[in-house]
């Protein structure tokens, strides 16, 4: 079946969201080699995006970046009222951990990143914003599977499950991982050590909307070497702040 005109475009647009350009601006040869499609193709899409406001060129360099009318619907997308209460709760958390911090909600079998406040000694600005991530071996996708029973957990992770993966904490089995969530359940947070990527530990905890039911998660993430040690106490923090976060969406009227 071929590609409708809106699922073009919409490759085009996700396309943006790929690390590794500062200020997230693209050449058309490197959105053409992302989408997979000629170079003159593509360079008509964003010429028609740009007309739109969705996109907008950098004149000198000749780049494109994602334009401010794009950014302004995507303020209205997902649960706004999360996001708005749960940005202050993270820039709280980076005062005390010194560490960056996250709000991750789940899309499909993946974690998605869609929130993140900055640590001064964050070596990498802005990279984890859009991350799409597998559900058994993040503490992000632990977290948010905490209500799940069995066999949902198993629909959602058993793909992911049979690659191999080089990171030697994450779980190789089933039954490894449903043993791992249900004692992370038990104490309320999840620890990923070494798990997605060596080096690198993240602590999460589920952020529960007004009718007690995971809406998100927060996340704690650094270089292991300065947070394996202070992963519960880490863990205390994040469940205090999700608590406030939750009593901030009861008192919402909307």
């Amino acid at each position: 079946m071929s590609e409708s005109t809106a699922e073009r475009v919409a490759a085009l647009l996700l396309a943006f969201e790929n690390p590794g350009q500062a200020g997230g601006e693209h050449s058309v040869g490197e959105l053409a080699r992302a989408v997979g499609r000629e170079r003159s193709q593509v360079s008509r899409m964003l010429k028609a995006l740009a007309r739109s406001g969705l996109v907008e060129q950098d004149a000198d360099r000749r780049t494109y970046r994602l334009g401010w009318n794009l950014r302004i619907l995507s303020t209205g997308a997902g649960n706004y009222p999360l996001v708005q209460a749960t940005r202050p709760a993270l820039q709280a958390l980076v005062a005390k951990t010194g560490e960056v911090a996250l709000l991750s909600v789940q899309e499909g079998k993946r974690s998605l990143t869609v929130l993140r406040e900055e640590s001064q000694q964050s070596l990498q600005a802005g990279g984890w914003v859009g991350r799409r991530s597998p559900m058994h071996c993040t503490a992000s996708g632990r977290a948010l599977m905490f209500d799940f029973d069995a066999e949902l957990i198993e629909t959602l992770t058993v793909d992911d499950l049979s690659i191999p993966t080089s990171a030697p904490g994450a779980p190789k089995d089933l039954a490894t991982l449903l043993q791992r969530i249900d004692l992370e359940r038990a104490r309320g947070y999840s620890v990923a050590s070494e798990e997605v990527e060596i080096g690198l530990t993240s602590v999460a905890t589920p952020v529960r909307d007004r009718l007690g039911h995971i809406a998100g998660v927060l996340n704690v993430s650094a270089p292991t070497s300065r947070i394996i040690t202070r992963t519960d106490a880490i863990g205390q923090l994040l469940i205090s702040a999700s608590r406030a976060i939750t009593q901030n969406l009861k008192s919402r009227r909307n």
